[in-house]
């Protein structure tokens, strides 16, 4: 059997010739990586998609896949590690209805890239109580975001959006109920139709963490 033969020496001396240039595009960044089996395009945030409740009215970000799948997400735990260093504040949840998909977004301020852990749950309840979570659903989505500061900290900005959202459409969230502050971790739960893939990433300027569910 004839062994692989090495790549000539020209083309390995082009490739390291075309790795300066390569980084120096001034490409924006891009959204972080999500944790599924696919990968979610750069964001177009333009566009405003309809909002439902009158409480959490304004613009939100429009990200749809780039590829013909109807929507890149599964039903598995979705995770992102916190920066180094990371102190950030919730300062508002909003949630908009798209084609295919409920929209949830958690905006923040601070310094560093925030965590996460979402991931489905047979019966949700507060971190630091353990208390029940009563939620309007048939399937439950609870989402931890890590790296945030205490209220009443130095640099902490008051939390200032719904402690909870009742969506008027049918699609796929049907509660979302805005959690405690514990040990440095914020919790969202979100009351779904049933359990259906979901999605979520981190979005910067300004800073806001996404959870898409498909729709039904």
């Amino acid at each position: 059997m004839d062994r692989p033969r090495s790549a000539p020496l020209a083309l390995i001396a082009a490739a390291a010739l075309a790795m300066p240039l390569a980084a120096c595009t001034g490409e924006p960044d891009s959204p972080a990586a999500v944790t599924v089996t696919q990968t979610v395009a750069p964001p177009d945030d333009g566009a405003e998609p309809t909002v439902v409740p009158e409480e959490t009215a304004g613009p939100l970000p429009d990200v749809a896949p780039d590829d013909d799948a109807p929507f890149v997400a599964n039903t598995e735990p979705d995770t992102s590690a916190t920066s180094a260093g990371a102190l950030l504040s919730p300062t508002d949840l909003r949630f908009g209805v798209h084609e295919g998909y409920d929209r949830l977004v958690l905006d923040l301020v601070g310094d560093g890239d925030p965590g996460w852990r979402a991931e489905y749950v047979d019966a949700p309840s507060g971190q630091g109580s353990g208390e029940p979570i009563d939620l309007d659903g048939n399937a439950f989505l609870v989402l931890n975001v890590q790296g945030m500061i205490l209220p009443g900290e130095p640099g902490a900005v008051p939390y200032d959006g719904p402690n909870s959202i009742h969506p008027a459409s049918d699609g796929a969230i049907r509660e979302v109920v805005f959690g405690s502050l514990f040990d440095g971790t914020q919790e969202i739960f979100i009351g779904v139709e049933s359990k259906e893939p979901f999605r979520v990433y981190l979005l910067k300027s300004p800073t806001r963490i996404v959870l898409d569910v498909q729709q039904p």
